[in-house]
């Protein structure tokens, strides 16, 4: 059978496809702040949490306390873009996840059982559990992670499914895809340097304030990021040469806009570990949320050249219905307010944050 036989009829718009489309990369870029955070965080909590004492101990007790409300806002942040990569791919995701469904399924149970880990790390009483279950939270998300990367470029390549007619039982998975190793290690690794910051940005605040210790833990997780950010950069080029030569050409000069984003992903990516070698966190987060976006944005570059002459979402019908975006505006706004608002309040309060 012909891959595009697979392909199911897309369903109609209420507006057109590039307010769906910002939509979607702004709130990946959120979720995926907190993905990292969560990740990186429960690393670092992982190796500082086997100290004794020192600055590491500090800075992994801190990060493990912070891990459980990053589950939620993690799971949480990640609904809107799910739902957005659904409205415009949702005959291509919905097929790749149903041929490797026992997989896709299988991570509702493991992500409750990781929560449940992670509060075991943080507040449990057993010293000698809790590397365990750090070690569980951190394989956990990584499975997790890794998942989604199959799902994604099974999405992409529909040629992929026709393996569903020998592995009909939902174990299907994008194994042969070439981008598929370098870009989950990307992940993983970019989570691990983004969670060393986040974990160096509390104790910065901390010794802001005049904790000595703080500012030692702070020192300590810097080299995460540095290091993390560094390595990040080899595998990137990794994933870069591992494109199809289609996609990879728009980089390299095909396309000006891909290779002004390549070209600004690489400087400031290079600006925040200056930055970082610097001690200069804040500075670094910043860099970091800019490097995120322009990140975000290539791999919008990268799903449109996979799917170049077989989908693009500005051939969806549009049947015109302005209410509900205007509802979701506002509603996102305010909810965005309101969560600020609320870890503003726990972290006045010494409580989780």
């Amino acid at each position: 059978m012909a891959p595009e036989a697979l392909i199911p009829r897309p369903d109609t718009l209420q507006v057109g496809w590039g307010w769906f489309q910002i939509l979607l990369t702004v709130t990946f870029v959120l979720h995926i702040l907190f993905m990292n955070a969560l990740l990186g965080g429960a690393f670092v909590s992982l190796l500082g949490g086997m100290r004794r004492s020192g600055a590491g101990q500090v800075a992994g007790h801190d990060a493990s306390h912070r891990v459980p409300t990053l589950v939620a806002l993690t799971v949480n942040a990640g609904v809107a873009p799910l739902l957005f990569l659904q409205v415009l791919y949702g005959h291509l995701f919905y097929t790749s996840s149903v041929v490797m469904a026992g997989w896709w399924l299988a991570i509702i149970p493991l992500l409750i059982i990781g929560y449940y880990a992670a509060y075991g790390v943080a507040w449990g009483s057993n010293r000698a559990l809790r590397p365990v279950l750090a070690t569980g939270v951190v394989l956990i998300l990584a499975f997790i992670g890794f998942m989604f990367v199959n799902n994604n470029t099974m999405a992409l390549v529909p040629a992929h499914w026709t393996g569903w007619f020998e592995t009909s039982d939902g174990s299907l998975l994008n194994l042969s895809e070439p981008t598929i190793w370098p870009r989950w290690l990307h992940m993983m690794i970019g989570a691990v340097a983004v969670g060393g910051l986040f974990v160096a940005l509390i104790q910065d605040n901390k010794a802001r304030r005049g904790d000595a210790e703080a500012a030692k833990a702070r020192d300590w997780a810097l080299p995460f990021f540095t290091h993390g950010s560094l390595a990040q950069m080899a595998v990137g080029l990794w994933w870069l040469m591992a494109l199809p030569d289609p996609v990879m050409k728009q980089f390299m000069g095909g396309s000006p806009f891909a290779s002004i984003l390549l070209v600004a992903g690489i400087g400031l990516g290079v600006w925040a570990v200056v930055l970082g070698f610097q001690k200069k966190v804040r500075l670094a987060a910043g860099a970091v949320v800019a490097t995120v976006l322009v990140m975000a944005l290539m791999r919008e570059v990268v799903r449109f050249g996979y799917l170049d002459g077989v989908f693009h979402p500005r051939d969806l019908a549009v049947e015109p219905q302005l209410s509900p975006l205007i509802l979701f505006l506002a509603v996102f706004v305010i909810g965005i307010g309101c969560v600020a608002y609320m870890l503003r309040l726990a972290a006045r309060a010494g409580k989780e944050a």
